[in-house]
């Protein structure tokens, strides 16, 4: 059974995951609905939260290959609107990986610490002052968290010019 202090914190986050829906803010429903599910698998309106959710987030993760593929070498040197580098040059990029409506993600590799990691630029048309505080508070909630297999672990975030963006694991597919 889950203390009454755990319970205020689900239901908060879920009211949340309601506002979001509402905004149709569709990663931000899945990324609350999996929070709340670390903290309470059997919570049916988080699983709730994530079926709505689904239809309309993963669209580039879930296409096949043939639709997003990989950019080459080659591609990324003769594109100027794909970066080769971010962060002063740590975060190298191997490909593309999708868009989003608030994000352009590539594969990168961290030469500071010799890992393949996902490297999200968060687009920033309409972006406030609350609206860089929110994609921080985001980003720490979800490093708070830990390591859970549900949860993409999140190793940086920073600025690369006007953008935020966030440093997290790669996951397959």
């Amino acid at each position: 059974m889950t203390s009454e202090r755990m319970q205020r914190r689900v239901e908060r986050l879920l009211d949340q995951a309601d506002e979001a829906s509402d905004a149709l803010d569709w990663e931000r429903v899945e990324s609350i609905a999996r929070s709340v599910l670390s903290l309470d698998a059997s919570n049916t309106d988080a699983q709730e939260f994530l079926a709505l959710a689904a239809p309309h987030v993963g669209e580039v993760a879930d296409r096949s290959p043939s639709v997003v593929s990989p950019v080459s070498s080659d591609e990324l040197s003769s594109d100027a609107a794909t970066p080769t580098s971010f962060a002063n040059d740590r975060y190298q990029v191997s490909k593309f990986l999708g868009e989003g409506g608030k994000k352009r993600v590539y594969q990168a590799h961290d030469t500071l610490l010799d890992r393949e990691v996902a490297f999200a630029l968060i687009k920033t048309e309409g972006f406030d002052d609350t609206s860089r505080e929110r994609i921080t508070r985001e980003a720490q909630a979800m490093g708070r968290l830990g390591t859970h297999p549900n949860i993409v672990t999140v190793f940086d975030l920073g600025t690369e010019g006007d953008s935020p963006f966030m440093v997290t694991e790669l996951m397959a597919g």
